[in-house]
């Protein structure tokens, strides 16, 4: 999910878990392979701007989806992840993320894993990689996620944003979109549908190779 948010007192008072100013695509670091990952997480109407801070509003994470790539010229694409996840909190699914997200209940309830089940996979799947990046805050929905659940906190120096660097070297409008129209700043066409986490994984990486081909990255 990918839409900016005010942030509430209680996200204000932990800072992000990823530094801004860090460059994934700093020369010094291109090779290998690299996640590109998007979560879709509880909301209700209003969350957003509220910044989800009522005291049982939590951003319980619905659904993982994740492309890995090689870091190269072509920048290929390697496999896919894409994990349903049963949140703990409020178990039941608001009307207002169904329609955003397409996600409804019985798909949960028939496919959904716990998370921390879900968190282990998703480790395993970006094993040996050596970024993994997202679009607009989602590494800190992951380190909310896993203080819900009571889990060690990942090394968070190889996950990333790409709003700020992207904006930086692409210009400022790469660091305002969302992941679902990232392609449409490139000259391409959207991909699937917005809030669906593959959609929109997929998106960011169509986007990144365009950008490598005319060597922004």
């Amino acid at each position: 999910m990918t839409d900016a948010a005010p942030q509430s007192a209680a996200e204000t008072a932990v800072p992000s878990v990823v530094d801004p100013a860090v460059d994934p695509f700093d020369p010094a670091c291109v090779g290998g392979e690299i996640v590109l990952f998007d979560l879709e997480f509880t909301a209700w109407e209003g969350s957003l701007a509220r910044g989800w801070s009522e005291p049982w509003e939590h951003r319980e994470i619905i659904q993982f989806g994740a492309v890995r790539v090689r870091d190269n010229d072509s920048m290929g694409e390697t496999g896919r992840f894409l994990c349903y996840v049963s949140p703990e909190r409020n178990p039941q699914l608001s009307a207002y993320i169904s329609d955003l997200t397409g996600i409804d209940q019985a798909t949960l309830d028939n496919e959904g894993f716990d998370f921390p089940e879900a968190w282990d996979v998703f480790q395993e799947f970006c094993d040996g990689a050596r970024a993994v990046l997202s679009y607009s805050g989602d590494p800190d929905v992951l380190a909310e996620n896993c203080r819900l659940h009571g889990l060690k906190q990942p090394d968070w120096r190889r996950y990333g944003d790409l709003d700020a660097c992207l904006g930086r070297r692409a210009g400022p409008e790469f660091a305002q979109s969302t992941s679902y129209d990232l392609p449409t700043l490139v000259g391409l066409k959207t991909i699937g549908r917005a809030h669906d986490a593959m959609d929109d994984s997929l998106a960011i990486a169509e986007t990144l190779r365009v950008l490598r081909r005319r060597g922004v990255i």
